[in-house]
């Protein structure tokens, strides 16, 4: 186990069921990891009074379990895009290694859509990437920004088509760049990409089109911030996702509440903003990770998974 800045209770790492599910001594590992992250992080949001607030699971999990869903494997926080863009400039000076704040500018081919705070000595590998990519995959948590909804149907769907042109555009760039491994490879098609990768690269990296074509894809989800909507989300990560649209007013105001052995930030009004997102949200339903198949180490960094 990696150290952490974090005192973590004696006993924490014990295997326990919670809500009839095994939670893993294994797995309290990565949460470990996990929630040293999340309080590095609210250490430098309270620092620059950046507001900060629990999203999706790790607020219900906050509500419902006072910690982590049991068979969750994620945090997930989010801030208004005006605190994102100030979390994003002083980041460098703030988290130091092992930390590392992960932005596709920061880290050229994560193409997140949003941040992702890293434990560098750590892995968190998605399977489908394992082969694909060279970016940091240490164990993370999540930051996303959030953009105003525009009321206006029409208006919705003519910035959801340009956001998703940009966005192709940068996937397209990276496929020839950061996200193209050489002996990954594989028939005619892979052949010639493998042939013209030398090229492509260099070009990609000397202008900066990946980053470039992101930037667009980024400055059109804003496209509505100066208005003061209903509503937001996190359209850099699932834009038409009507699931992650949010009322506006529901994080207007800040609470303190236990999760796990730390206190965290969600919403006051998180009793509407759970409903609206899960209906009955205290009846439990096993529904798992939205992560799929991944590879944890909370003991090996993933540079030696990835050579």
């Amino acid at each position: 186990m990696v150290p952490l800045k974090l005192d973590i209770p004696g006993n924490f790492y014990e295997e326990e069921k919670r809500c009839g599910y095994t939670i893993t001594s294994e797995m309290k590992k990565v949460w470990a990891v996990e929630l040293d992250l999340l309080n590095e992080l609210l250490r430098v949001c309270r620092k620059y009074n950046i507001k900060i607030f629990a999203s999706g699971g790790t607020l219900l999990g906050a509500i419902r379990h006072k910690g982590m869903i049991p068979w969750d494997d994620d945090i997930d926080m989010m801030m208004f895009r005006g605190d994102y863009e100030r979390l994003c400039e002083i980041a460098n000076d703030e988290f130091r290694q092992p930390y590392f704040f992960q932005t596709e500018y920061t880290d050229p081919g994560s193409l997140r859509g949003h941040a992702q705070l890293r434990n560098s000595l750590t892995t968190a590998i998605l399977v489908e990437e394992k082969e694909k990519a060279r970016f940091n995959q240490g164990i993370f948590i999540d930051i996303f920004p959030l953009d105003a909804v525009i009321e206006n149907d029409t208006l919705f769907k003519q910035q959801y088509k340009k956001a998703e042109l940009y966005k192709r555009m940068a996937w397209k760039f990276s496929r020839l760049s950061t996200r193209c491994l050489k002996g990954n490879c594989i028939g005619l098609k892979g052949t010639v990409k493998k042939m013209i990768f030398p090229i492509s690269n260099r070009i990609i990296r000397k202008l900066k089109l990946e980053e470039k074509a992101f930037e667009k894809f980024e400055k059109i989800c804003q496209k509505y911030n100066e208005i003061n909507t209903e509503k937001v989300s996190t359209l850099t990560f699932q834009f038409a996702n009507k699931q992650h649209f949010k009322y506006r007013k529901d994080f207007d105001e800040i609470l303190y509440v236990p999760f796990e052995f730390l206190k965290i930030p969600i919403g006051k009004n998180y009793d509407h903003a759970l409903h609206q997102r899960y209906g009955d949200y205290m009846k439990i339903i096993k529904n798992g990770n939205c992560h799929g198949t991944v590879i944890f180490d909370t003991d090996k960094s993933y540079t030696q998974y990835i050579r």
